[in-house]
């Protein structure tokens, strides 16, 4: 498979361990396995108390912060998480060598991107021993968004680039900055909201959202920002009649849409399962599309494709 190819696949892969990341934070599932890279001392998880190790409630007891209640649900969550980890590092290593034989660039890009994934793994165990400490989390995400930044860029190196108007360029890139405010407040309210879930316990699941603080409040308000940013954004492409961009504004209606139906649920429908892990997903998504459409557009750009 060209280097075009298997770097396409890698990104999906890291959308896939980004779904899997946000399955694991809303179904609390963390502290599945509380040791790392084994779980419970073992390769494959256990699927029953009996294969625990003997003792561990007391082995394990700081790690697991006082839920030693073994959930074999919560560990295949975990243990799965950890797998598409692994794998979507496989895929970023073997895309790196694919770069090598493609050109310098990309295989700098690429490896920038090896280093990241391979710093996150590190902070991801920090994650778990820390116990989410505030601020890891958000770090985390950011490191992961720095990769798909690196690898996004690496596949249009030997891409043509596209001329678009100035103005059109720089709303893209207000509106990429402005999701990734978006994305960091949206990580900061998740902490705040693991502090709730340990506070009140999982009986209280209804007065969760109740019980966030002012950067709850901040992240709901400013998604009418980005929700007016992104119809300037429409409209402004809409009326250039740019056909090249004409797929990437509807994408992002679409993308937009389902972001927002998703926070509205967790407002309001009392945090359904899935829809944590839908929301982040689909506004990073959205910000690839950002990304995708500035990386490979110019406004001074030798080659025109209309």
């Amino acid at each position: 498979m060209t280097f075009q190819k298997f770097g396409f696949v890698t990104l999906l892969c890291i959308y896939l361990l980004i779904l899997a990341g946000g399955i694991v934070r809303s179904t609390g599932s963390g502290m599945g396995c509380p040791d790392w890279p084994k779980c419970f001392g073992r390769f494959i998880p256990p699927t029953k108390e009996s294969e625990l190790p003997l003792h561990y409630e007391i082995t394990y007891k700081e790690k697991l912060h006082g839920e030693v209640l073994f959930n074999p649900t919560k560990t295949w969550i975990e243990y799965i998480n950890r797998l598409i980890g692994a794998l979507t590092g496989l895929f970023v290593l073997i895309t790196t060598i694919l770069a090598f034989k493609s050109g310098k660039k990309e295989f700098i890009l690429s490896f920038l991107a090896l280093l990241l994934v391979l710093g996150n793994a590190v902070l991801g165990k920090y994650v778990v021993d820390s116990f989410l400490l505030p601020g890891v989390v958000t770090l985390h995400m950011l490191l992961s968004i720095g990769v798909l930044f690196l690898l996004f860029k690496a596949l249009h190196v030997k891409q043509i680039t596209i001329e678009i108007p100035a103005s059109i360029r720089t709303i893209v890139l207000i509106n990429f900055l402005i999701i990734l405010v978006q994305i960091v407040l949206g990580t900061q309210v998740r902490e705040e909201m693991d502090h709730v879930i340990v506070q009140y316990g999982e009986s209280e699941k209804s007065t969760w959202v109740s019980h966030l603080g002012n950067i709850y409040i901040i992240h709901r308000t400013f998604s009418w920002v980005v929700l007016i940013s992104h119809l300037i954004l429409w409209n402004k492409i809409h009326k250039s009649k740019i056909n090249t961009l004409k797929n990437y504004s509807t994408y992002l209606l679409v993308f937009l849409s389902i972001s927002l139906i998703t926070g509205i649920l967790m407002a309001y429908v009392n945090l359904p399962l899935g829809s944590q892990a839908i929301h982040l997903t689909i506004s990073l998504v959205i910000l690839g599309l950002h990304m995708n459409t500035w990386i490979k557009t110019s406004t001074n750009a030798k080659h025109v494709n209309r």
